[in-house]
């Protein structure tokens, strides 16, 4: 039960520490890829110092690479789409930190439980040899059901640890394909600018 107790403390504090880092660096605002696209020449015309201005305001994935899209937009394409691919695997690497944590306390745990409650049951069975002549069956059985708790709490462990680490990994999922998004439609906007630089056309 001790490496058990240690592993279910270890999870909740990556579980917590994940929720924060999620709120910090894993937020999308859903207006802020409209706006964007607008300052740069979707709808009002092209005032990129103040989309640029937005995306930095903003935090998250997606107001990063906007933000380094408007940035090199005078580069071809193939250099904006490495850059950002820098940029936004920053945060990736920081949204999936600890995950591996999860990832193995669910397999682990269930192990870990079932050889406290083996332990627990040989214990019980030694304990048979002692008690039956004193006709004393109780104390067996008292051995037998705190034998399960191991079993109990290894699986309550991996349960909440997989539902975790799953969360977490589909916010990264969904995050990238937000951001993919949201590049993809500012690349195709930047496209349309008048005046950008024959340079940045020469990748596609």
């Amino acid at each position: 039960m001790w490496p058990l107790l240690a592993l279910s403390v270890l999870c909740a504090t990556v579980i917590v520490e994940r929720m924060l880092a999620f709120r910090q660096w894993g937020c999308a605002q859903a207006q802020l890829l409209p706006q964007v696209l607008a300052l740069c020449g979707e709808g009002r015309g092209e005032d990129f110092e103040a989309a640029l201005r937005l995306c930095r305001q903003s935090s998250g994935p997606v107001a990063a690479c906007l933000g380094t899209v408007i940035e090199r937009r005078e580069a071809s394409t193939a250099q904006i789409e490495r850059r950002v691919e820098e940029v936004g695997a920053g945060f990736w690497l920081r949204l999936e930190r600890g995950l591996s944590v999860l990832d193995t306390a669910t397999t682990i745990s269930p192990l870990l439980g079932l050889l406290g409650t083996i332990l627990g049951m040989i214990g019980a069975f030694n304990a048979i040899g002692a008690q039956s002549s004193r006709n004393n069956p109780d104390t067996v059985l008292s051995g037998v059901g705190e034998a399960l708790y191991a079993t109990a709490m290894g699986i309550t462990i991996a349960v909440v640890s997989f539902v975790a680490y799953n969360a977490f990994a589909a916010r990264i999922r969904q995050l990238t394909g937000e951001t993919e998004l949201a590049v993809t439609r500012l690349l195709n906007v930047l496209d349309e600018v008048p005046g950008r630089s024959p340079s940045s056309q020469e990748a596609r």
